[in-house]
């Protein structure tokens, strides 16, 4: 059975044991992990604490996403905490944008093209103080907001929780398996990089919401997939997201090229960074040929040796 497919039926086929109760829990528990996180970025707004209010985030989607009841989705105070925390979360990917460049082209850069260097991180500066002050502020709204609370207002049922959650993971999971043969077989489809790689994160955020079986001797074939699936989907991301770092740095250098003297110094670093992203995207389908397997009917995860 493809992975594909057994992604889509993940919640009826591989998890007879999913449970509502476990799967709110789990989900408020998302929620109050946006609202601790806060408090650190509010505090002090260094990388890491970028990262884990970004990855808070994401989790809290998945959440929100899944939610069985459109009801209790459209009440305004988990809508609206919803709301804030992707605006703050795209505020947040532009100031991690800007430090990725500006990363990139410190180690990238020759001695001879560091005063173009240093002009181009002195704007890289300047933008990212803005975005973080605006984030800073949209952050502290975040804050007046009300924490939302899901497990004492919610009761619904197992099969109406897995039949909501089956349909999201199916959405995905057929994006998924859309975008994966057209990027596999075209290093330009920037965009489809992209989305293949959000697509993956929200998948594997999803799965992380199915009940934990952590004992040894209980657990089954079904567990196992889903461990397996979730680490390879992880790995797609990972590779994804390197990619996506260096189409960031050459579309950002393309845009500020300047004066001939200083297009040409760019043109320098443009060429080493292109030739590392060349070398990652083909390490990326690498990976799709020989950790997943692919064949005409169905193009997504089908890794080797996980079912025997």
């Amino acid at each position: 059975m493809h992975y594909i497919e057994m992604a889509r039926t993940t919640v009826y086929d591989l998890h007879d044991s999913f449970d509502s109760d476990t799967y709110l829990d789990k989900s408020e528990r998302n929620i109050q992990r946006v609202s601790n996180k806060l408090d650190d970025y509010i505090k002090e707004p260094n990388e890491e604490n970028i990262h884990d209010i970004r990855k808070a985030v994401r989790r809290l989607e998945a959440s929100y996403r899944s939610l069985p009841s459109k009801k209790v989705r459209n009440k305004q105070v988990i809508r609206e905490y919803v709301k804030y925390s992707k605006e703050l979360f795209r505020i947040n990917s532009q100031i991690r944008d800007f430090d990725i460049i500006g990363e990139k082209l410190s180690s990238d850069a020759k001695p001879a093209q560091q005063d173009v260097i240093k002009s181009i991180e002195g704007s890289l500066f300047k933008q990212r103080k803005t975005k973080l002050n605006e984030a800073i502020s949209f952050a502290l709204e975040l804050r007046k907001l009300h924490v939302p609370k899901l497990t004492k207002k919610i009761k619904i049922s197992n099969k109406r929780s897995k039949k909501r959650f089956s349909k999201v993971i199916g959405r995905f999971a057929t994006r998924i398996e859309h975008n994966l043969p057209i990027v596999a077989n075209d290093s330009k489809k920037i965009i489809e990089l992209h989305e293949l790689r959000k697509d993956c994160k929200k998948l594997r955020y999803l799965l992380e919401l199915l009940p934990d079986n952590n004992h040894k001797d209980q657990r089954s074939e079904k567990d196992d997939y889903v461990s397996v699936l979730m680490e390879k989907l992880e790995n797609v991301q990972d590779i994804l997201g390197i990619i996506h770092d260096h189409d960031t740095t050459i579309a950002y250098l393309k845009r500020h090229k300047g004066t001939r003297t200083r297009s040409t110094q760019i043109h320098s670093v443009l060429k080493k960074i292109s030739l590392e992203r060349q070398n990652k995207y083909e390490e990326f389908v690498k990976f799709v040929n020989e950790d997943i397997s692919v064949d005409s009917n169905s193009f997504f995860i089908r890794t080797t040796n996980v079912i025997a």
